[in-house]
C-alpha cells in the first residue's frame, strides 16, 4: 500500500509537535545506531541501548540521527521526534526512488580499488554530494598490494583530486598499509564509508573494529565485484571521538544530486574560475569569454572532471 501524503499544514503541525518535544525535559535525547524493520535501535543517555518503536509520520530515520524518546507503560522505548539536522546523505536505488542513507555526518569517506577499477565519474558523482551537503570528502585507494608495479600516483587520483584539496589514501587492508594515516582520518568525526560493491568497505570496518565479526563476501571473478556484504547500516563508536556509520553495499549507488543549486559550485575547481565568467548566469558550455572553458583549454581544469560536469548538467 503506497504511503499517505501529507499536506503542508499536516507537515507543519508535525514540525511543531516535534519541535515542542524536543525542548521538553520530561523525554530523553538518543542517538539512532542501526535501524531494522520498522524499529531503531537507539544509544541513550548512560550508554543504554533500546531497541525502540517510533511514533507514525516522522519520515525516514536513519543512523547519525538525534531523536527524542520516551519510555513507554510497559518499559518499552518509542522514538517521538527526530530533532534538526545538520544534512542528510541520500542515494537514489534501483528503483529511482530517493533512501536516506545518514545524517549529521562531517565526512564522507569515498572508497574506491585498484580492483574493479575505479569509476571517476561516480566519484564526481560523490563528491558533488558532499559539497552541497556542506560534508568533507576523503577519497580511499583499496587494495594497492594488487598493483602490478610501483606506480606512485595510481588513475591520476592525486594530480587530479588531491590538487583540488581532497585527501587521498592509499591503503590495502590485507597487507594493512597505510592504516595509521587511515585510522587518524576517523578521529572526531563522524564519517559514512561509500562506495559500489568489491572495494573493500567491510574489510576497512573489520580492520578498524577487529573485534567486531564483519562477514566479508568472496569476490566474484567473473566481475571482481563483491556480493552484498552489510545488509543494515549500522553506526559504531571509534577511538578520539570517532564515529563511523557502515551503509550497505549497493552496486551503482548513486547519490542525490540537488538540481536546484548549481551544479558547477560543487565542482571547486569550476567554481574558482566562474567567478570571472562575463555571465552571471554563465552554464560554462560555449558562453563567449566564458573563463571556464578557457581554463580547460589552458589545462587548468581537469578535461575529464569537466566532461563529468557536462553528463550531471545534462541529467
Amino acid at each position: 500500500m503506497a504511503k499517505r501524503r501529507l499536506s503542508h499544514h499536516q507537515k507543519k503541525r508535525i514540525d511543531n509537535a516535534q519541535q515542542a518535544l524536543t525542548e521538553s525535559s520530561d523525554h530523553l535525547q538518543g542517538l539512532v545506531i542501526s535501524h531494522h524493520g520498522g524499529k531503531v535501535v537507539v544509544e541513550l543517555p548512560n550508554h543504554i541501548i533500546a531497541e525502540c518503536s517510533v511514533k507514525s509520520n516522522l519520515g525516514a530515520i536513519v543512523c547519525g540521527d538525534q531523536v527524542v524518546c520516551e519510555k513507554t507503560a510497559n518499559d518499552e522505548f518509542r522514538v517521538l521526534a527526530i530533532k534538526p539536522r545538520q544534512n542528510l546523505l541520500q542515494r537514489v536505488d534501483g528503483f529511482g526512488q530517493i533512501k536516506a542513507v545518514a545524517a549529521n555526518i562531517t565526512q564522507l569517506l569515498i572508497c574506491l580499488a585498484v580492483k574493479p577499477e575505479p569509476n571517476l565519474f561516480l566519484l564526481d558523482q560523490y563528491l558533488l554530494a558532499a559539497e552541497q551537503q556542506n560534508i568533507d570528502s576523503v577519497i580511499i585507494l583499496n587494495k594497492i598490494d594488487l598493483l602490478e608495479e610501483q606506480v606512485d600516483d595510481p588513475f591520476e587520483l592525486e594530480s587530479i583530486y588531491a590538487a583540488l584539496g581532497y585527501q587521498v589514501a592509499k591503503i590495502s587492508t590485507k597487507q594493512k598499509n597505510g592504516f595509521e594515516v587511515l585510522r587518524s582520518i576517523f578521529d572526531h568525526n563522524t564519517s559514512v564509508l561509500s562506495g559500489v560493491s568489491g572495494v573493500g568497505k567491510s574489510s576497512i570496518t573489520g580492520a578498524l573494529l577487529p573485534e567486531i565479526s564483519i562477514k566479508v563476501a568472496e569476490i566474484s571473478e567473473a566481475n571482481e565485484e563483491g556480493r552484498h556484504t552489510t545488509r543494515t547500516s549500522r553506526l559504531y563508536h571509534l577511538p578520539n571521538e570517532g564515529q563511523l556509520i557502515d551503509t550497505p553495499g549497493v552496486r551503482g549507488f548513486n547519490p542525490v544530486i540537488d538540481t536546484t543549486r548549481p551544479i558547477s559550485a560543487g565542482f571547486r575547481e569550476i567554481a574558482e574560475h566562474a567567478d570571472h565568467c562575463r555571465f552571471a548566469n554563465c552554464k560554462h558550455i560555449n558562453e563567449p569569454k566564458c573563463t571556464v572553458l578557457e581554463a580547460v583549454k589552458k589545462g587548468l581544469i581537469n578535461e575529464g572532471r569537466y566532461q563529468h560536469y557536462l553528463r550531471i548538467l545534462q541529467t
